[in-house]
């Protein structure tokens, strides 16, 4: 039980930092490969912590 809700806090601060912090620079600049890149890494590991939860 203690795992489960430790990653549920892993991925609320992720897609915290995805609409927080990345998603507003993705939306400023949609052409930046390292932009395009971070959030293609993030929605990974947002996925994965999905599945884990």
């Amino acid at each position: 039980m203690y795992e489960t809700a430790r990653v549920r806090v892993l991925l609320t601060d992720a897609r915290r930092l995805v609409t927080g912090t990345i998603a507003p620079h993705a939306v400023l600049t949609p052409d930046d490969k390292r932009i395009r890149h971070i959030v293609t890494q993030l929605n990974a590991v947002e996925s994965t912590l999905d599945l884990i939860a």
